[in-house]
């Protein structure tokens, strides 16, 4: 992400730090509502402080504010093979979208980030869907 994309994101509140216990900065999560869904674009735990929760707590954070907003769902796009990517978000909610066709704001996530290198058949789409799913509980734009 640019600076000016976590810039927009801080200013916007979809821009999240995590501290250890010492006060030092162990992670983030940067995202973005779009229409009735929050986007994650980008979320990163140092080394270090991985496995201990905080990539959890951030995904929560970001989760609880996805329904204080009442928005359907929690988006992302990340690698369906590395054990810390596809099947951690699993683990949190998230699930595979397989079928992309109904889904034009995701495939074209998906086609930039193919058409910045990154490959093809190791990414893949997620979605956490929210109690407010339904079309009768989303607020209207």
């Amino acid at each position: 992400m640019s600076p000016e994309a976590h810039g927009l994101a801080i200013a916007t509140g979809t821009h999240w730090v995590v501290e250890d216990a010492k006060g030092a900065v162990a992670g983030f999560l940067a995202a973005e509502a779009l229409g009735d869904e929050l986007h994650v674009w980008e979320m990163a735990v140092a080394f270090g402080a991985q496995g201990q929760g905080y990539g959890r707590k951030l995904l929560e954070t970001a989760h609880a504010e996805a329904e204080v907003r009442r928005l359907r769902a929690l988006t992302l796009t990340t690698f369906r093979d590395l054990a810390w990517n596809e099947a951690f978000y699993a683990r949190m909610g998230f699930a595979r979208l397989d079928e992309l066709s109904d889904e034009p704001r995701l495939t074209k996530v998906l086609s930039e980030e193919v058409a910045r290198g990154l490959p093809e058949v190791r990414r893949c789409a997620m979605r956490w869907t929210l109690p407010f799913a339904t079309p009768a509980a989303r607020p209207r734009p």
